[in-house]
């Protein structure tokens, strides 16, 4: 699963609609490590300041606005992709 491959789609489909929730985001994830692509890739557009996040109180539903402007695309914003351990955990484990 790919990080980038989900911001795509998370800046695509905010573009078009301007805000959407996080419910609502996500509805159409075939499985749970969908779902936590979408969630860093957010993260990763938060911080690059593609995006902001409403919520009216603790554990109500999480909107997400898009703030990147009209020309943004993923490809323009950087990205990390997480895939699998860092690599001293990595060896950490091989060594166990």
């Amino acid at each position: 699963m790919s990080v980038r491959e989900q911001a795509a789609l998370v800046v695509e489909r905010l573009r078009r609609t301007g805000t959407m929730t996080f419910r609502a985001l996500c509805g159409d994830s075939p499985d749970t490590l969908t779902t936590v692509a979408r969630f860093l890739s957010l993260l990763e557009l938060y911080r690059e300041g593609a995006v902001a996040f409403e919520q009216a109180a603790a554990l109500a539903e999480l909107t997400i606005r898009w703030t990147g402007g009209d020309d943004a695309d993923a490809d323009a914003i950087e990205i990390d992709e997480f895939e699998g351990a860092p690599p001293e955990a990595a060896a950490e484990e091989e060594t166990s």
